[in-house]
């Protein structure tokens, strides 16, 4: 009878439990092979690569998505694992010591002096799907300014866009198409660096 007692106990209890899926966690990275610069005019130059600036929406892991051009969601079971201002920081940063092309690429960090200030605005970094749900793209949109330390004058500055369709209708098929499109853009911005030191 007690047997029977605690089984119905643990019955109780596991049918009033609910089980919590896993979030999944994304990390965005880009995977492009650059060549180092022979010959540069800044390679004498010291870059100090300041924190990109963004909306809030950015600065968080949680990921979200836009339907219809007016909806935003986020979904309940995948994440950032570091949100998206720093991915992109952090892989700006990567590409500038990839190409090599100035004497030394800091992060905003240092305490080292430079000779210029690299800023960057992450304008858009979102997947969006269209009303119905049936198709799906990414945009990144990214804005980089060179700035003199001393004289805080603009130098150059660009806007480069990247926009992908998702090969799956999920949040794994935005990151693999976000991952594309960091590729883009950092490929045409390693471009338009190295034209700037010729």
């Amino acid at each position: 009878m007690r047997s029977i007692y605690i089984l119905g106990i643990v019955l109780l209890f596991s049918a009033c439990s609910t089980s919590v899926p896993a979030v999944v966690k994304y990390k965005i990275s880009s995977s492009i092979k650059l060549s180092k610069q022979k010959e540069s005019t800044c390679k004498q130059k010291v870059v100090k690569v300041a924190s990109a600036f963004t909306s809030s929406d950015l600065m968080s892991k949680d990921m979200s998505y836009v339907q219809d051009g007016l909806k935003v969601y986020e979904y309940s079971e995948s994440a950032w694992l570091n949100n998206p201002n720093s991915s992109v920081s952090r892989e700006l940063i990567k590409m500038l010591r990839d190409i090599d092309i100035y004497k030394s690429v800091q992060d905003s960090k240092s305490r080292s002096r430079s000779d210029l200030i690299i800023e960057s605005t992450l304008e858009e970094f979102m997947q969006y799907y269209s009303y119905d749900l049936k198709d799906s793209y990414v945009v990144i949109k990214l804005n980089i300014s060179i700035i003199d330390s001393k004289s805080f004058d603009l130098i150059s500055a660009e806007t480069f866009y990247s926009k992908i369709p998702t090969k799956t209708l999920d949040a794994k098929g935005g990151v693999e198409a976000l991952k594309a499109a960091l590729n883009e853009v950092l490929t045409e911005s390693s471009t338009w660096f190295v034209k700037g030191c010729k």
